[in-house]
C-alpha cells in the first residue's frame, strides 16, 4: 500500500467505514502478524521486553505482541491516528486494551514516537521504508535513538537492489509480485544506502537478508550503541 494513501484522510476514512482496515495496510493480516512475531521471538524478544512498532497501522502485529508481552511493554506509531484507533478499538481484546493504554500510541508524519517509561529493547518497521525515500529512514533513526536501550535492535524491512542489478531500472523482487524503482513507491535500496543512513548516528548496521517475507522484502537491523 502506497504511503500516499495514508496521507489522504478521505480514503482512510472510507476504507475504515467499510470495514477494510485490514486490507488498507496491505492485507496478509493472518500471515504477516504471526510472521513478524515469530521473527522477533527468534531474535530474542521476551515478554518483559519493550517493543516499539513503527508503522503499526491497525495493529496487525500489535494484537499478537500485546498478548505476548507483559503489560505496558508495547508502543505503536503510525502516520494515521484513525487507523491506529480502529485497530485499538476493534482488534485488541478488552484485556489487551487494559494491558496497553492508548497513551502508548502516537500519530506522526515525521516519526515523533511515543515516550516509553524506560528505553525500548526492540523496534520494528515492517513495510514502512519500502514506501518512503531514504531520508525518512535517517530521520526515524535519529528520533528513535534516544528511546532505545543500549544494545537494542531496530529491524527494518526493505526491497533490495543487488549489486548485479541496475539501481535506476525497475527491479522485479523475489516472488515475482512486486516491481520496485529508485524514485517511485515502492522503493528499492542497496545495502550501502541503508548503512549510509546511520552516518554520525549512534547505531551499528547489521544486514540480515531473506526472512521469508511473502512479497520479497528483506530485513536488516540497526543496533543501538
Amino acid at each position: 500500500m502506497s504511503s500516499n494513501v495514508y496521507e489522504d484522510d478521505t480514503i482512510v476514512a472510507t476504507e475504515i467505514a467499510g470495514g477494510r482496515h485490514r486490507e488498507l495496510i496491505g492485507g496478509l493480516w493472518d500471515e504477516m502478524g504471526p510472521h513478524q512475531l515469530a521473527f522477533l521471538k527468534g531474535q530474542g524478544l521476551q515478554p518483559h521486553h519493550r517493543l516499539m512498532d513503527i508503522g503499526c497501522g491497525a495493529l496487525r502485529l500489535g494484537t499478537l505482541a500485546v498478548d505476548y508481552l507483559d503489560a505496558g511493554r508495547y508502543f505503536g506509531s503510525d502516520i494515521s491516528e484513525s487507523l491506529m484507533r480502529t485497530g485499538y478499538d476493534l482488534e485488541l481484546s478488552d484485556e489487551g486494551r487494559a494491558k496497553t493504554p492508548w497513551s502508548h500510541f502516537r500519530a506522526s508524519p515525521d516519526f515523533d514516537l511515543p515516550d516509553p517509561d524506560s528505553p525500548v529493547d526492540f523496534a520494528i518497521a515492517q513495510s514502512v521504508f519500502t514506501h518512503l525515500p531514504l531520508n525518512h529512514l535517517r530521520r526515524c533513526l535519529a528520533q528513535l535513538a534516544p528511546k532505545m536501550a543500549s544494545g537494542g535492535r531496530f529491524f527494518v524491512t526493505y526491497f533490495e537492489c543487488r549489486p548485479d542489478q541496475d539501481l535506476f531500472e525497475t527491479v522485479l523482487q523475489p516472488g515475482g509480485i512486486v516491481r520496485t524503482r529508485d524514485t517511485i513507491d515502492p522503493f528499492h535500496y542497496r545495502l550501502d544506502d541503508l548503512a549510509w543512513a546511520i552516518d554520525r548516528a549512534p547505531w551499528d548496521f547489521e544486514p540480515i537478508g531473506d526472512w521469508g517475507h511473502l512479497r520479497g522484502q528483506m530485513v536488516c537491523a540497526y543496533r543501538r550503541r
